[in-house]
């Protein structure tokens, strides 16, 4: 006979951040934020004017066959006048570099007078 292990969520009695919004669900004792959990922030860190970086994450998307908003590829995307830097949560190898080359492709594509620099997080 096998028991199956389940997490759970120990809250500071005091109000604890708010975290990155990439929660954990759990039936039993509803959402736990991973952050709380000691675990890193899985959300992707977007800088720049939001319509230009939702513009950019949706057409990453189409061309890369991921969601919209870039939950679980982007890991970074920072917008500044002339330079774009995006980092995708992809290693360098099994196919993270032709991600990466793929990702650059697109948006020289949409910045074509633009500095881009595209890396692996791995």
């Amino acid at each position: 006979m096998g028991y199956a292990l389940k997490t759970i969520a120990i809250h500071d009695a005091a109000p604890a951040a708010t975290g990155c919004g990439t929660c954990l669900h759990s039936t039993a004792d509803g959402p736990a934020c991973t952050v709380v959990l000691g675990e890193g922030c899985a959300a992707p860190q977007l800088i720049g004017p939001a319509d230009e970086v939702q513009r950019l994450l949706g057409a990453l998307g189409r061309q890369l066959g991921y969601p919209a908003d870039g939950a679980g590829l982007v890991q970074s995307l920072r917008i500044q006048p002339g330079e774009v830097e995006l980092q995708l949560a992809v290693a360098r190898c099994h196919g993270g570099a032709a991600l990466c080359d793929s990702a650059f492709q697109t948006l020289r594509g949409l910045l074509p007078d633009t500095d881009i620099y595209v890396s692996p997080a791995g």
